[in-house]
């Protein structure tokens, strides 16, 4: 339903590793020609009506999910600190095998959980999950909340890359030749909280590639130069999902993730924004506590993308 009748997309989580959501929703809005909308969605999946329903005669507007106190216990934290709405969605298979009724409820709300018991979520009846729901998880991402507490982050002219007139591919070349010179400007690719962020051809190969609409290559190539500022400026560290992790041979292990920065950004040529850096991060941990060396780990820039746009002012 999310990729076709929502038009979003969909990210589905290995199941070796039980973080507490299962995929995330890309929010995208129109139809045509859908666009990005930056929200994301958390979305922990349960399925069958014998093993989880257990409804309650105090409260018969709602549908009761037995999860174990243990487990609301345990996953309540991992729902709460995820970069955004975290919610469960329940399918019934008891109803109809064929076609599975649906239902969902904000993991991040008090009212969700039932104060007679602990392991219990309440899901009411009447939000089922269809094709109105993506209304609702567009409400649950929301922005302005969000959006009040970014640093800004002021762009001056020299830092921007504009269309020049009269010029083919002018943008290509100029993005290019930025990009060649912020990779040799360590200074400027050192974060505060990550270290050093490598600026080479992973991240330009990516926001490049050719399944890649063109007019979002534009974008990032515009945006290299916010990109810059906010990795040197930006402490915040966003998590997006969870890692992936392979043991290697030494008893060590490879783990790979991606990470977000995100400020409000102010440009001299037109309003303010919302941009988000995408980072690519690999560790080898080392296990052992008598392990003298030191984990290794390399971060790369990987994406930069505009969320929201603001109006004249902040």
């Amino acid at each position: 339903m999310v990729e076709t009748s929502w038009e979003s997309g969909w990210q589905e989580y290995s199941a070796s590793n039980d973080d507490a959501i299962d995929g995330v929703i890309l929010m995208r809005r129109g139809t045509t020609n859908p666009i990005d909308t930056g929200g994301v969605v958390f979305v922990q999946v349960k399925c069958g009506g014998n093993g989880y329903r257990q409804d309650q005669r105090q409260y018969p507007e709602h549908i009761g999910i037995t999860l174990g106190a243990q487990y609301v216990e345990v996953h309540r934290p991992r729902w709460m600190r995820v970069p955004g709405p975290a919610v469960l969605v329940f399918v019934d298979d008891t109803v109809d095998r064929t076609n599975p009724p649906a239902w969902w409820v904000d993991l991040k709300d008090e009212s969700s959980y039932s104060p007679t018991n602990r392991g219990m979520l309440l899901i009411p009846k009447a939000q089922r999950f269809a094709h109105h729901t993506k209304g609702d998880f567009h409400r649950l991402c929301g922005s302005g909340t969000q959006d009040r507490t970014l640093n800004v982050i002021e762009l001056s002219r020299t830092e921007t890359l504009i269309p020049r007139l009269g010029r083919t591919e002018s943008l290509r070349n100029d993005a290019w030749e930025f990009y060649k010179a912020w990779r040799f400007d360590k200074a400027a690719r050192i974060n505060p909280t990550l270290g050093e962020v490598l600026v080479n051809r992973v991240g330009w190969k990516h926001i490049t590639r050719r399944d890649r609409l063109p007019e979002r290559i534009m974008q990032s190539w515009m945006l290299l130069g916010a990109a810059k500022q906010i990795i040197a400026q930006e402490s915040r560290v966003l998590n997006f999902g969870r890692a992936t992790v392979r043991d290697l041979e030494d008893g060590s292990k490879l783990v790979q993730d991606y990470l977000g920065l995100r400020s409000t950004i102010t440009f001299p040529y037109r309003h303010h924004a919302v941009v988000q850096v995408v980072l690519k991060r690999s560790r080898i941990l080392h296990p052992s506590p008598s392990w003298r060396g030191s984990d290794r780990q390399k971060v790369w820039f990987y994406s930069v993308y505009e969320l929201r746009r603001g109006g004249l002012g902040i």
